[in-house]
C-alpha cells in the first residue's frame, strides 16, 4: 500500500534524518504551508532556531516534498462534509480524503487525526515505519 504523509509525520521524519521514508510517498499541497508555519513558530515564537537555520530546515524539507506525489481532491464539498461529521479542521479532513481517494495509508503523528482516519483508511504513525 502506498503512504500519504501529513505535515506532522514529514516534520518528525525530517528531524530524525529519515526523509527517504516519506520522499517516495504522497502528500497534499497544504503540507508545505503547514511545515512552513511550524518552522516559523520555532524561529519566531519559541526561538529554537535562528532565521538562517529555519530557512535551511525549510529548504531541505521543501526539496524533499518536491519529490513526492501531490494528491488533490476535486470534490471539496465531500471534504467539508467529512470535517463536519468528524469534528475535524478542514485541512485534517483533507488528509483523510486524499489518503482514501489515492488508496493510501495515512501517516500522521497527530493522535486525534489518526484515530478518526482509521474509520476511512489505514492510519499509521511515523514511528511505525
Amino acid at each position: 500500500m502506498s503512504l500519504l504523509f501529513d505535515a506532522s509525520a514529514i516534520i518528525n521524519l525530517s528531524h530524525s534524518n529519515k526523509p527517504e521514508v516519506f520522499m517516495s510517498g504522497r502528500t497534499v499541497s497544504l503540507a508545505e504551508y503547514e511545515i512552513g508555519n511550524a518552522v516559523w513558530k520555532r524561529v519566531r515564537l519559541t526561538e529554537e532556531l535562528s532565521e538562517i537555520d529555519g530557512a535551511r530546515v525549510l529548504r531541505r524539507i521543501s526539496e524533499s516534498i518536491a519529490l513526492m506525489d501531490i494528491v488533490s481532491i476535486r470534490r471539496v464539498e465531500d471534504v467539508l462534509r467529512l470535517a463536519c461529521e468528524e469534528d475535524l479542521p478542514y485541512y485534517d479532513a483533507y488528509y483523510i480524503a486524499a489518503a482514501k481517494a489515492s488508496g493510501s495509508a495515512l501517516v500522521t503523528d497527530d493522535k486525534t487525526l489518526r484515530r478518526k482516519a482509521l474509520k476511512y483508511t489505514e492510519a499509521l504513525g511515523s514511528v511505525d515505519l
